[in-house]
């Protein structure tokens, strides 16, 4: 099958790069003096529990298989054939060096797919469009309603006007066929062959999006118990919901400092604390950070192996 795109996604480079950098001092001065302008009150009023800690590391763990599934999925409609625990082990990677200083996770999967399974770069990059369309669309659609039942004084504010745009991106795997003759002509080719078969997949992917989130909600959920304010659960789905916009506008690693302020964020508009909801993301943040750099160091040596085997058995006098 040939390439239909040339190169695989970007990485920063020149002065992109010095600018992403100069985000992510920004942002992680920004909020490390937030925490120490706050640390008597956190010391006063929240506890760090070991239970708390393993079950938000646990949820983290269950965030990064069913994420796998969801992938294992979509990315089968485009043939692909893995088994759930290589697509565990790829997403675990890609978040692993999504906090790397190039932020390369998208990057380091769409080389594995290639490499290994022959993936062309534009199916690829359909296969990831699609997927996050259902992420944001899954999330604008439990958001809002979720929204209305909490707060429902919020359903035309710029909270519930968030949720809709986010349910509308569900809309482009829709496009009727004259429209998505309009895209340039090389993802064309991938697009009028794959986006039946991607459409296929929507119902599972966004049932495991669902649990996604439900998953990340109570690790947030988890964090708030630790401190002054146990707000609830439904406002936790509203934030972590809304998060995933960090995924559109990640101008920093792993959307570092971005997602922690987004939530506080939201959280001042439905009427709770900014600061609580600071330290409950950056505390969620912090154990998610650590999950994902002890599982995708360990993994990341086992799938470059599979990368260096690919390259060997295409090599003439292979076994291939």
């Amino acid at each position: 099958m040939a390439d239909s795109v040339a190169a695989p996604p970007a990485v920063p480079t020149g002065w992109r790069r010095w600018l992403v950098a100069g985000l992510t001092i920004a942002a992680l001065v920004v909020l490390v003096a937030f925490l120490a302008r706050n640390h008597r009150y956190i010391a006063e009023h929240w506890a760090l529990r070991p239970d708390a800690i393993l079950a938000i590391a646990l949820l983290t763990v269950a965030t990064l298989a069913l994420r796998g599934l969801a992938n294992r999925e979509l990315f089968s409609r485009l043939g692909i054939i893995a088994s759930a625990s290589d697509w565990f082990q790829l997403v675990t990677v890609s978040s692993f060096t999504n906090y790397l200083p190039l932020s390369a996770g998208m990057l380091a999967k769409a080389i594995f797919l290639k490499r290994v399974h022959l993936l062309p770069y534009g199916t690829f990059a359909l296969g990831q469009l699609a997927l996050l369309v259902v992420i944001m669309s899954t999330n604008g659609a439990v958001g809002l309603a979720t929204l209305g039942l909490a707060f429902p004084e919020q359903l035309t504010g710029i909270v519930g006007t968030g949720f809709v745009v986010m349910i509308a991106a569900g809309t482009l795997m829709f496009l009727p066929e004259p429209l998505l003759r309009r895209i340039p002509e090389r993802l064309y080719a991938a697009t009028k062959d794959g986006v039946p078969q991607l459409r296929r997949a929507w119902p599972t992917v966004a049932l495991l999006q669902f649990g996604i989130l439900m998953a990340s909600s109570a690790g947030l959920a988890i964090a708030f118990d630790m401190g002054a304010s146990d707000i609830g659960f439904a406002p936790c789905v509203i934030f972590t919901a809304a998060s995933m916009l960090t995924r559109l506008f990640s101008i920093t690693p792993g959307a570092i400092g971005i997602r922690e302020f987004l939530i506080g964020g939201l959280a001042y508009l439905t009427g709770f604390e900014l600061r609580d909801a600071v330290i409950a993301a950056t505390a969620t943040r912090t154990v998610e950070v650590a999950v994902v750099f002890v599982l995708g160091g360990l993994f990341t040596r086992r799938l470059s192996s599979q990368v260096v085997s690919s390259y060997d058995e295409r090599e003439p006098g292979g076994d291939c």
